[in-house]
């Protein structure tokens, strides 16, 4: 029941924090546009993730000073410290904002189901990138699933019909690499982090974001590339993408640390035909043959990523092979009166015999 919660609740955020994103951005384009402000202003919100996890561990009567040494443990024996900080932390942020606000940016051009469909490709190559820095085993079913998501996006480019420009694509396609660059080095960097070391890691990110990345804020207003007039911001798209997207990285680490990461997967998988059903419904995008095709070709590519083929491997290995069951051992299983039979044939013969050969 939990798992079927969760998963619901990642397609629902996921889907809604980049339909409020879209709307955030195109409701008055002349008055606001905003993208890495809107980045910045969603990241500031991550602050909010370690003290959500210290609460649930006082709810759950456990001692939140043990969960905080244990927390604080990611990042050495110096614990939470500005220099640590600055040395593991500040670079995932870099990654960070290249994810999050080319996603943000696509969505001026591209719909939000094609931008969720291109950025699902970020499976595949988190999966290339695992066997280059992480040595993961080479499985060639997954190598097919990179080839149906190349294809995927290939052929949602090729649709003239449908509303998706190249920039819309090609920001799409660097969001899904930066968010597997930024997975894959966390994964070689930090190990295997539990929820706690998650929840405080993202809050620093939160953090050093709200203390550092003001400035490139500050130069995008002044040299007009972004503007925002006061009156004209539309506070309910904006803070609703805001609330939704914490809720959906709290979400993802809640379900990888307690859950299982394949939960966290067929969640995300659901975004992509809830955008789709919102887009057609509420955005009137046509569904044309391309652009399904090209979703179809996404999702199966999605699904092959997250089979879990060595679960399977391992429960076909831990099963004992069938063997040849002596005849000895198949006497044994027989009643004992049975037994006694057979025991006095064969000690009775085995008696006949010694007395005639002592004869």
């Amino acid at each position: 029941m939990m798992s079927i919660l969760v998963i619901g609740s990642v397609a629902f955020t996921w889907a809604m924090s980049t339909q409020f994103s879209k709307t955030a951005l195109v409701i008055n384009r002349e008055h606001f546009y905003a993208p890495y402000t809107m980045m910045y202003f969603n990241t500031c919100f991550m602050i909010l993730c370690y003290p959500a996890f210290l609460l649930y561990e006082l709810i759950s009567k456990r001692s939140w000073r043990k969960a905080h040494e244990d927390a604080s443990s990611i990042f050495g024996r110096r614990g939470v410290h500005p220099l640590t900080l600055l040395v593991c932390v500040a670079p995932f942020l870099l990654f960070w904002i290249g994810a999050n606000y080319t996603y943000s940016a696509s969505l001026l051009y591209i719909s939000p189901s094609v931008a969720t469909s291109i950025s699902s490709c970020n499976a595949a190559m988190v999966y290339l990138l695992a066997i280059l820095l992480l040595g993961d085993r080479f499985v060639p079913v997954k190598l097919l699933s990179v080839a149906f998501a190349i294809a995927g996006v290939a052929v949602m480019s090729l649709d003239g019909e449908m509303r998706a420009a190249w920039q819309g694509i090609l920001l799409s396609v660097s969001s899904a690499a930066s968010a597997a660059l930024y997975k894959v080095l966390f994964k070689r960097l930090m190990g295997s982090a539990n929820l706690g070391q998650v929840s405080l890691f993202m809050s620093c990110l939160g953090f050093l974001n709200l203390a550092f990345n003001w400035v490139p804020v500050l130069i995008l207003l002044l040299t007009d590339s972004e503007h925002i007039e006061i009156a004209y911001v539309p506070w309910g798209p904006v803070i609703g993408a805001a609330v939704l997207s914490l809720l959906f990285n709290f979400l993802i680490n809640f379900g990888i640390a307690l859950l299982h990461p394949l939960v966290v997967s067929v969640g995300m998988l659901m975004g992509i035909p809830l955008n789709t059903v919102i887009d057609i419904i509420f955005r009137h995008v046509p569904p044309t043959a391309a652009f399904l095709g090209g979703t179809a070709l996404i999702i199966a590519s999605f699904i092959l990523i997250i089979f879990p083929y060595d679960l399977i491997c391992r429960r076909k290995a831990e099963q004992p092979p069938e063997r040849y069951v002596p005849h000895v051992t198949r006497m044994q299983e027989l009643p004992d009166h049975i037994h006694e039979v057979f025991r006095r044939m064969t000690y009775g013969s085995v008696d006949h015999s010694i007395r005639g050969h002592q004869g």
